[in-house]
This record gives structure tokens, sequence and C-alpha cells, in this order.
């Protein structure tokens, strides 16, 4: 009986390594040209795929993440001078799933939600704000809010980035 307990637990351990590594994506260091942390990034990812990254600017900088060839995250970067009025942040709580303010470690406003988020983080200088558009889509997106702290673990990490590569002071006027 001992044996084919041992066996038992040695075949399930082999299968669990084995589907571990095949299992698994290229999780991108960068996105939209600044670092990020894989283990902020890795949980909005699904477990398999290719990842593709595209960033493109006109007036905005807008940045595409697709995994699998489905859209995963998308981004709109822009520089603002005013804060946002208070109906643009009622309707983002609205619009995203478990949409609320929240605090974060950056200097800002957020609204976040499982599946999207509104931020502006103070810049000072070269304006007064840097404003975030996000929508978050695909396999990871929860309506839950253990999907909206993955959502802003990864803007914890992302937003000061941004914010240092625009050249951002800190200090809004």
């Amino acid at each position: 009986m001992r044996v084919i307990a041992r066996v038992l637990v040695a075949v399930v351990v082999m299968a669990v390594m084995a589907a571990g590594c095949s299992q698994g994506i290229a999780v991108p260091k960068a996105f939209c040209d600044v670092p990020v942390r894989p283990d902020s990034l890795s949980p909005l990812l699904p477990s398999e795929g290719e990842v593709k990254t595209s960033r493109s600017e006109l007036h905005d900088v807008i940045c595409n993440l697709s995994v699998g060839g489905s859209q995963t995250l998308n981004v709109r970067i822009a520089k603002i001078d005013k804060q946002l009025p208070p109906e643009d942040w009622a309707n983002a709580q609205a619009e995203f799933t478990r949409g609320a303010r929240r605090t974060t470690s950056f200097p800002g406003t957020a609204v976040i939600g499982s599946n999207g988020a509104l931020v502006t983080a103070n810049c000072g200088k070269p304006s007064a704000y840097i404003l975030l558009d996000v929508a978050f889509t695909g396999k990871r997106a929860e309506n839950s809010e253990v999907g909206a702290q993955r959502l802003q673990r990864f803007l914890e990490d992302f937003v000061p980035s941004v914010t240092q590569k625009l050249g951002c002071t800190g200090q809004s006027t």
C-alpha cells in the first residue's frame, strides 16, 4: 500500500512539474517604453499565448498588449493641465466593474476597477498631470475585488515609471 501511495505521489508531482513547464508566457520587462516588474504584469495575462506589444504616438501615447491574438491591455497616456472634473470620476466609477476611488502610492487620483482605470498622476512640469486611461480585457479580467487589486498593483508599478520617463517634477500646480 505504501509503495502505491509513493508511486501515486511521484506521478502527481511529475505531472504538476510538467504542466508548470509547458505553460507560461514570456512576460515583458517593459510596456509602453517603461520598465515594469513581471510580478505586477503577469497576474493580468493569460497563462499561454504569444505576447505582442505596440506603441503609437500622435497627440497621446497609446500602448497595447495582446496575448494569443486577443487584446489584453490598452493604455492611453496624455498630458493635461487641469484635474478632471467630478463628473469624469463619477462616470469612471460607473463604467468600470467594481470601479472605486482608490488610494495609490503615487501622488494623484485614481478610479480603478477590475476591467479598467482612470488615473491622473501629479506631474508639475512639463504639464500639471499625466492622464492614464486603462482598459483591461480578456480571460484574466474578473468581476471581483481581487481583479481590481491586480490592476492596481500593476498601476502602482507602471505609473511612477511613466511619470519618470516624461520628466515629471511631481508637484502639480
